[in-house]
């Protein structure tokens, strides 16, 4: 899987490199690579490349040249949906597992560098929200206008199951943009809005990328106050449904309920949750790198317990 991973960044390099030389020599042959390309890198093929391999400092050496290929390519195709999708997702991921994460672990000594990333990390989950966010519209006419202002109900009414990849890929972004910086006020204000995207997407399959809506809908509940529909058994139905999905294939629900626990003071559970998380076999190709990087995390966090608990 490794092997195939670094054939195929190869590939991408050579083809980067063609459409930078159509470019510079005007060549007709210019928007045929550009579009090669880019259906090549919007393609599952692309996504599960990375997905599949379980080396995840190989991934993500190669993500920040990937994603800057994404914005070439969008220059040249501003208008194509699924360059749009893939180019956000992109952002997501890397901004997620390798920006925000390792920020969150910084010790306390290096409170200005958490910060610093952490401000980072809220950068790349709003570009990536103006990508999927353009995808949508273009997919579907009047959805950003709908949805920025505020009428979640008349923008989903636009839409169609069609579009699942993007509202999911929004709604994240959108959530974990505010996870980045809970004293935003405005960005925490469009909470409800994300919230009601993603639930559109577990409406319509709840069994979407293995349970993974479900993940997202952990954090958004476990994180909100129950006077507002929130609270931990509410996110407790969403860890179980995550958890079906993917048959117990994946560590992310395990980890993202242990979050939940921290917020509810059980270290017990926690502990158990992140045992489980561990013992999550690396076998499934569709989450072999989520499941290295969720499990490394794991290790982290039981490592830092009494940070987390006042009595770990």
């Amino acid at each position: 899987m490794k092997g195939r991973s670094v054939r195929f960044l190869r590939v991408l390099s050579l083809l980067s490199v063609l459409t930078l030389l159509a470019a510079l020599t005007g060549c007709s042959l210019n928007r045929l690579a550009t579009v090669t390309v880019a259906r090549m890198i919007s393609g599952s093929g692309a996504n599960a490349a990375m997905a599949g391999d379980a080396d995840a400092r190989l991934v993500g050496e190669a993500l920040p040249f990937t994603l800057k290929l994404h914005e070439l390519l969008l220059a040249e195709l501003p208008d194509d949906p699924p360059l749009l999708l893939a180019t956000g997702r992109a952002f997501v991921v890397y901004a997620a597992l390798y920006v925000q994460r390792p920020a969150e672990r910084l010790p306390t000594q290096e409170i200005e560098l958490r910060v610093a990333e952490l401000a980072r990390a809220k950068d790349l989950y709003l570009r990536a929200r103006e990508y999927l966010l353009t995808g949508t519209d273009l997919r579907h006419p009047g959805f950003r206008a709908q949805i920025e202002a505020g009428d979640v109900a008349d923008a989903l009414e636009l839409t169609d199951e069609s579009s699942i990849d993007y509202l999911y890929w929004l709604g994240a972004a959108w959530l974990a943009a505010v996870s980045t910086d809970p004293l935003d006020v405005t960005l925490g204000a469009d909470i409800p809005r994300a919230g009601a995207l993603l639930e559109q997407v577990a409406a319509w399959d709840s069994r979407y990328a293995g349970g993974a809506v479900h993940d997202v809908l952990i954090a958004y509940y476990g994180g909100l106050h129950e006077a507002l529909g929130g609270g931990v058994a509410r996110a407790r139905r969403h860890f179980e449904l995550a958890v079906a999905a993917s048959g117990g294939a994946r560590a992310r629900p395990y980890v993202a309920m242990a979050a939940v626990a921290i917020r509810a003071q059980d270290a017990e559970e926690f502990r158990s949750l992140l045992e489980q998380a561990l013992a999550v076999p690396m076998d499934a190709p569709d989450y072999r790198l989520q499941n290295a990087l969720d499990q490394e995390h794991a290790v982290w966090l039981l490592d830092h317990m009494e940070d987390f608990f006042l009595d770990p």
